[in-house]
Order: structure tokens, then C-alpha cells, then sequence
């Protein structure tokens, strides 16, 4: 991790020991949000952790109570939505278990994980992985939230490829869903920001291709890849289907129907 790009700020004595932590372990200055001199900042309040963009004077944090993602889990259209459709859910079956393999800030994680799905989220960014962690501990005292842990919600700080490869054939899920990240197109300021600031710290993206053929070797199922819409498919593989949505494109890979091509 880039010490010229991302250092390690909070707020009081109360969080810290916890900002000390992981400027420790990942080699980071710790310093006040006065004194940083670095594009980004990981910083610790006694509400969240937020990473800030200082040339732009912008933030984001996660927060599974309140705001876009308490909003979307009420309102968002449950099981009729179009990725409940993609994931394979349906009324009276078991819902699926969920490798997001490509977790970010676990947006759509929480959305599937409200819908009774089993959820496994994989971030490689330790930064990315810590707003998503912190978040979790935060709505963890919360009764609804306790449901959606005990169903399984848990998050892992790992390559995609790495973790996937090592799973055995018991811990294979049924779906695994791959949001890599993209230019966005939305209008909205919020997703922009999100946008400028994970691509700041990330850059623009994973080896998609070896992602989705590992994939495709581990999901019992299928493979959900979100993409643009009008973008092409990933590599060779062609998609048993795919469900469209005004902006976006849900592309559906069916195993079984993969192994009789």
C-alpha cells in the first residue's frame, strides 16, 4: 500500500488503538486530519470510518442502518428486483448461498443478504475490506442485523482468484457474483464520488477474464456478472442469459448449462 497515497488519521482516544492498529500493520503514517499531506485518508471517527479524498473534499463511509442502504433493503423491490432475479431466487426454494467475489463497499451483498441469501463477501483492498468490517461491527448490536449474520454475512480480506482456488468442493457456493469495477455512468453525485475515490485508491479494475474462469469452476450453480449496459461480454464465455435493467446488465452464466455447450 502506497504510503504517498493513503495515511491513517481519528478523531479522538477513543478509536485510536484502532487507527494505530492498522497503520501498524500496513505501514501507514498516522496522523490528524490537520496535518495529513496524502491525496486519501483512512480516517476514524467515533461514528465511522470514512476514507477521504482531500483534493476533492469528499468522503465515503458504509452504513447498513442508515441512508442509501437502509433506504434500498425497504424499498428496493425485494424478490421481484432484478438481481434476485439473476441470483436465482425464487418463492418457496431455499435461497442460494453467495460468494461476492467482488464486494467493494458490499452494496448489493446487503441487498441479497436481506433477501434471505447466505453471503460471503471477498475485498482484496485491506482499505475497502475495513469500511465494510467497521460497518458490520457497528450494526452488529442491531436485532435485524443480528438475523442477517446468523443467516451468514461475513466478510474476507482476500484475492478473489487465491481464495476461490483453495476452496473445497464442500465450500463451494451456489452463486458467485462478480461486480468488477467500471466507468460509471450514472448521474447521481453520490455513486460519482464513491466512483472517483475507490478508482483513486484501486485504479479501474481486476483481471476480469481469470476471474470469471475461476468463477465458473467454483459456483455450484451459476456466475452473475454485472455489467455496463451495451458493454460486451467478458472473454469467450457467452452467457446462458441475461436480465437488463434501464442502466446496467445482469449477465447470467448457468453451469450446468455451461457444461453442455
Amino acid at each position: 500500500m502506497r504510503e504517498d497515497l493513503l495515511s491513517v488519521s481519528y478523531q479522538s482516544d477513543a478509536v485510536k488503538p484502532q487507527a494505530e492498529a492498522f497503520a501498524r500493520q500496513h505501514q501507514l503514517t498516522l496522523t490528524s486530519p490537520e496535518q495529513a499531506s496524502t491525496p486519501l485518508l483512512l480516517h476514524y471517527s467515533e461514528d465511522f470510518v470514512e476514507l477521504r479524498d482531500r483534493d476533492e473534499s469528499t468522503a465515503i463511509h458504509v452504513d447498513f442502518l442508515k441512508g442509501d442502504m437502509a433506504h434500498r433493503k425497504q424499498f428496493g423491490g425485494g424478490r421481484g428486483q432484478s438481481i434476485a432475479k439473476a441470483i436465482g431466487l425464487k418463492s418457496g426454494v431455499q435461497p442460494p448461498s453467495v460468494l461476492d467475489a467482488t464486494a467493494g463497499l458490499a452494496r448489493d451483498a446487503y441487498v441479497l443478504a436481506s433477501l434471505g441469501c447466505a453471503i460471503t463477501m471477498l475485498e482484496q483492498s485491506p482499505v475497502v475490506a475495513e469500511l465494510v468490517q467497521q460497518a458490520i461491527d457497528r450494526a452488529s448490536e442491531n436485532a435485524d442485523f443480528q438475523l442477517i449474520q446468523q443467516q451468514g454475512f461475513k466478510l474476507i480480506n482476500d484475492n478473489a482468484i487465491h481464495y476461490m482456488q483453495q476452496l473445497a468442493e464442500h465450500e463451494k457456493p451456489d452463486v458467485v457474483y462478480l461486480d468488477p469495477m467500471f466507468p460509471e455512468r450514472k448521474k447521481s453525485a453520490q455513486v460519482k464520488k464513491n466512483m472517483q475515490i475507490l478508482q483513486k485508491l484501486l485504479g479501474h479494475g481486476d483481471d476480469i477474464e481469470s476471474l470469471l474462469d475461476i468463477a465458473l469452476s467454483c459456483a455450484l450453480k451459476r456466475v452473475v456478472v454485472k455489467r455496463p449496459k451495451g458493454a460486451p461480454c467478458i472473454g469467450e464465455h457467452k452467457p446462458s442469459m441475461a436480465i437488463e435493467t434501464k442502466k446496467m446488465r445482469y449477465d447470467v452464466y448457468v453451469n450446468a448449462a455451461m457444461k453442455a455447450a
